[in-house]
């Protein structure tokens, strides 16, 4: 097995821009602290690679025998000391195989930030340790079989990206997300109208009352947007959460905007509650806040400079990956 040592090669694994953009947040990190550290992506991590995965179909490139045979490469040449899956349950078994071949095989951490099945066991054996986004994953994983240790370890940001602007801010609330029926019925609660973007929201388009562009916007334009509003709408999507935050709960927060969250049981575990980020749990609340940030600015002020204080010292893509470096090491 490999020594994890101060300054330790990292490769990471997984699929190149997910919707958290974990390979590149997680790169940037390691970058940043100094790691040697390689990206294989499983989609393709250079654009002739990608160019044959998309003209072959992702799914069958990510298993085809020139796709392995790069990865056996990569490792021959780079020698990790830790390879950190991100999307554990979404890279293909044939990579676990390959890296358990190996003579001198380097520490595996999994990372998981959705739902999956007790087929995933397998795949979750090769793991020395698994890293959950959310705390319901632990029941999930318990009734699976899986014997390996386990962590909470949630989302994060990378602050270098996501920071404050200079300049006034929009009143106006903004919720940036594809759609969902729970988010639709929380965004069709609200009494004032929102700014809303992202995918499926024709129908809410239509009714006229919120401003709403149909449609998916670049990492930047989100940046931006968060930089220029006061106030941040976040809904958990109820397909693949249960417990745990998403990205919305860390981005806005680092560029200065306050986060309105829906009530979660792993909140209180990033977050203090009514300080650091305000959290609602019905209509009437949501709108009492809405409300009270609208009629004391300053209020909103506080909260998210608050926020922004703890993000910056606990939930950076920096921290996440010591981590994982402190518990194996």
């Amino acid at each position: 097995m490999a020594v994890v040592q101060p300054s330790t090669r990292i490769l990471l694994l997984g699929k190149r821009g997910s919707l958290v953009l974990w390979l590149e947040n997680l790169y940037c990190a390691c970058s940043q602290l100094g790691h040697a550290t390689h990206v294989f992506a499983v989609n393709g991590d250079t654009l002739g690679s990608r160019l044959r995965a998309k003209w072959q179909g992702r799914d069958t490139a990510a298993t085809a025998a020139w796709m392995l045979a790069r990865f056996e490469r990569a490792l021959a040449n780079f020698r990790p000391d830790l390879v950190i899956v991100a999307g554990a349950f979404g890279v293909p078994l044939d990579y676990y195989q390959i890296l358990h071949e190996l003579p001198r095989r380097p520490w595996i951490a999994g990372l998981v930030g959705d739902r999956f099945s007790r087929d995933s066991r397998e795949r979750a054996d090769y793991c020395d340790r698994l890293y959950f986004t959310d705390t319901c994953f632990f029941r999930d994983a318990e009734a699976a079989g899986f014997a390996m240790p386990v962590r909470y370890l949630p989302l994060a940001v990378d602050p270098e990206l996501f920071r404050p602007s200079q300049g006034p801010r929009i009143p106006e609330m903004l919720f940036v997300a594809s759609r969902t029926e729970f988010r639709e019925a929380v965004a069709r609660g609200l009494d004032t109208p929102a700014r809303i973007i992202g995918t499926d929201w024709s129908g809410l388009a239509r009714d006229g009352f919120h401003r709403v562009r149909n449609r998916k916007i670049s990492r930047a334009h989100l940046i931006r947007l968060y930089q220029r509003h006061a106030a941040v709408l976040n809904v958990r999507n109820e397909a693949n959460v249960e417990h745990g935050l998403n990205q919305r709960s860390f981005e806005p927060l680092a560029c200065g905007a306050v986060v309105l969250n829906d009530d979660l049981p792993d909140l209180p575990r990033c977050f203090e509650p009514g300080r650091e980020i305000l959290v609602y749990r019905d209509r009437e609340e949501l709108n009492a806040l809405a409300a009270r940030l609208r009629r004391e600015p300053g209020f909103g002020t506080r909260i998210a400079a608050a926020g922004r204080r703890r993000v910056l010292a606990e939930h950076t893509y920096s921290h996440r990956i010591q981590t994982i470096l402190n518990d194996l090491g």
